[in-house]
């Protein structure tokens, strides 16, 4: 952990460095960059870039305040507050730049117990929406499974560190290390926190969907099944249903942020102006199953592929 905190942590001195140091010709080179249609958005993209800087060493110096500051009995407390502070202000950022539309229906799923949330993932920008629209929505922690590469980042390493979270290898190299980190996440969460996994284990692209069909062809069934979706990785999300103590299954399909989906997305003005929709809905822990949990999980992706189906259906009628 020292070794690789010492390479970001270096890395983002000298990142900054070298942005300030060129900021001059980033503003006159994306202007120019805009007059073509295929970087329309490079000055939202160059804004972001530069924003996401500001609020990487914000939130470092108040993890900083919150250590010198505060008494460990106080840390969980504001380390959540910067957790929510650093994710709302990326949104709000990249929701004004780009002009996005929100829209949230099912919010009556909000309601009732601390929840195992189960999200659709599509890009790089939808890993705020379950901590926003789920956990501040509701003013309470929202525990994480994120993968492994995420350590890169500094506020997510350090603050991803501070909070009761689970950093996964995706590789498969050890997954029953990996089945047992995330049931234990459930196991131990209080009455008071929601904990969050993204069930396909990566995000949605065309290109991934394609490669799994090319190199895994007993997954037909379910690709043909799930145009929009990944296939649901078992492992990690039936082992925290076999753990978990009494809470609530929620799901959240979203639509819009395909636009989003790396760099390239930003820069071509394909998602300026765009329609984002988010729905939930509530799975009472009552009615979960106790057998046939492939088969439950299988059908609530049904529903996950007809709601996300829906939604994009709705946006490209707007539009």
């Amino acid at each position: 952990m020292f070794r690789r905190r010492v390479l970001t942590l270096s890395s983002l001195v000298v990142i900054s460095l070298l942005a300030i140091a060129a900021l001059p010709i980033v503003v006159v080179a994306t202007l120019l960059m805009s007059v073509s249609p295929k970087f329309r958005t490079a000055p939202q993209a160059m804004a972001f870039i530069y924003g996401f800087l500001l609020r990487e060493w914000a939130g470092l110096t108040l993890f900083v305040w919150v250590l010198l500051r505060y008494p460990k009995s106080r840390h969980m407390e504001k380390n959540r507050a910067i957790q929510f502070w650093w994710a709302q202000s990326l949104f709000n950022l990249g929701k004004r730049l780009y002009r996005l539309n929100i829209e949230v229906t099912g919010t009556e799923a909000l309601q009732g117990n601390c929840a195992l949330v189960l999200s659709r993932h599509s890009s790089m920008g939808d890993t705020v929406l379950p901590l926003l629209f789920f956990g501040k929505a509701r003013g309470e922690g929202l525990r994480y499974v994120l993968k492994q590469e995420l350590r890169y980042l500094p506020c997510l390493d350090i603050g991803g560190h501070r909070l009761p979270n689970v950093f996964v290898d995706r590789s498969g190299a050890d997954s029953a290390k990996a089945v047992e980190e995330v049931s234990d996440l459930i196991a131990t969460a209080g009455s008071d926190e929601s904990v969050l996994i993204y069930p396909e284990g990566t995000r949605f692209t065309q290109k991934k969907h394609d490669e799994l069909r090319a190199k895994y062809p007993n997954l037909a069934p379910q690709l043909d099944r799930w145009p929009n979706l990944l296939p649901v990785r078992l492992g990690g999300v039936t082992g925290m249903m076999a753990a978990n103590p009494g809470k609530d299954l929620v799901f959240l399909a979203h639509a819009g942020f395909e636009g989003s989906a790396d760099i390239h997305d930003l820069l071509n003005g394909g998602w300026l102006n765009q329609r984002v929709r988010l729905h939930f809905w509530r799975v009472p822990y009552a009615d979960l199953p106790k057998e046939n949990v492939q088969e439950f999980l299988f059908r609530e992706w049904d529903t996950m592929q007809s709601t996300v189906g829906a939604l994009l259906n709705e946006i490209q009628s707007a539009a």
